[in-house]
């Protein structure tokens, strides 16, 4: 287990394997209290970087651990920190953002390093709404874009090819986000959209090809609204984000180490629990109907079935081949009060 006698509750950003370090940021500080802790939970660096003159500002999309530095996408830049939270760098960086989080990122930062040595982070979301939408948006779509953080310089490529349902002239409202990982010891850049159900490996050594297609099956309910790419636009992503986001399913999230990972799905919330104008009790069991699963993926196949996850929390960081964090609000993870936090490590392992 990770224990750290921080009362305040925290996000763990990003685990550094070779130095066994976590860094994390206290959830609740608008003044962006980040720390860099080891694996007895002791402070090593904390600084503030909201503002000051090592400050980002606020907004966050992704940090983590590129080599020894630190990496930070922010809105507009990027920035490089070293191991003591003092800020060394910084580009300027534009992308297309959906959501503006405060201290907090929906994605963990995955990193690719290249046959020179030289490693990469993962900067884009490619999330952002359209207005409008582009006949030929999914054709165009670069999957990955790396920056080399030592110059700033990116790297972009990939795209879906045309046996994807995103390829077929339909929209799919609020599906369209996608998710990585890699890591140093990775041979690709695995990504996923959250309404697909391939999994596309890249090559970005050899132009960001395509070397490995993986068809994971959408486990139901899973019920995605679609209308012709002719129709799309922001309107109608509002008309329609909030009943694909409950009522289909979504791969959102990716954790591994090298070429294992696994691969999170949730499902759609069960049809026959959805009302309109529910009531607590009501919400709770559409609530509890969204199964969450992770796909074993190693070596550029599925292997075995989807592995289901019923404990609290969800695992969202790799600190080891086949060990992951158990992340979650700590109300969630212990059914009483403790002088520390403590998140959970699990193992994955083959089932006798």
């Amino acid at each position: 287990s990770l224990v750290m006698g921080i009362l305040e509750p925290v996000h763990v950003l990003d685990y550094h394997h070779e130095k066994e370090l976590y860094l994390i940021v206290k959830q609740a500080s608008m003044e962006g209290h980040y720390l860099v802790i080891n694996e007895a939970g002791e402070i090593l660096a904390e600084n503030r970087l909201s503002e000051g003159p090592d400050a980002f500002g606020m907004v966050l999309l992704r940090a983590g651990f590129v080599g020894d530095e630190i990496f930070f996408i922010s809105e507009g830049e990027t920035f490089v920190y070293d191991l003591d939270l003092k800020q060394k760098r910084r580009y300027p960086f534009e992308q297309r953002i959906r959501l503006r989080l405060i201290h907090f990122s929906l994605d963990n930062l995955s990193t690719y390093q290249f046959p020179d040595g030289t490693t990469h982070a993962i900067t884009n979301s490619n999330d952002g709404y359209l207005q409008p939408y582009p006949e030929d948006y999914y054709d165009t779509l670069q999957l990955v874009h790396l920056m080399d953080i030592q110059t700033g310089e990116v790297k972009k490529g990939g795209k879906l090819d045309e046996k994807s349902k995103f390829q077929s002239g339909q929209f799919y409202p609020f599906m369209d986000k996608p998710v990585f990982f890699s890591d140093p010891n990775s041979s690709y850049v695995s990504t996923i959209l959250y309404g697909d159900s391939t999994l596309y490996q890249l090559d970005p050594n050899d132009g960001f090809k395509t070397v490995n297609r993986i068809s994971l099956d959408r486990i139901k309910p899973d019920q995605i609204i679609d209308i012709p790419m002719t129709d799309a636009s922001y309107t109608t992503v509002k008309e329609y984000r909030t009943q694909n986001h409950t009522m289909g399913g979504a791969f959102d999230e990716m954790v591994g180490y090298g070429d294992e990972m696994l691969v999170g799905y949730r499902t759609g919330a069960d049809p026959n629990l959805v009302f309109e104008n529910q009531d607590e009790e009501q919400q709770k069991a559409m609530a509890a109907s969204r199964k969450r699963f992770f796909y074993y993926i190693k070596d550029g196949e599925q292997l075995g079935k989807p592995i289901p996850w019923e404990l609290p929390g969800r695992l969202r960081l790799n600190v080891g081949a086949g060990k992951y964090l158990q992340y979650g609000d700590q109300a969630e993870l212990h059914d009483y009060e403790k002088d520390y936090q403590c998140y959970y490590i699990y193992e994955l392992r083959e089932k006798e």
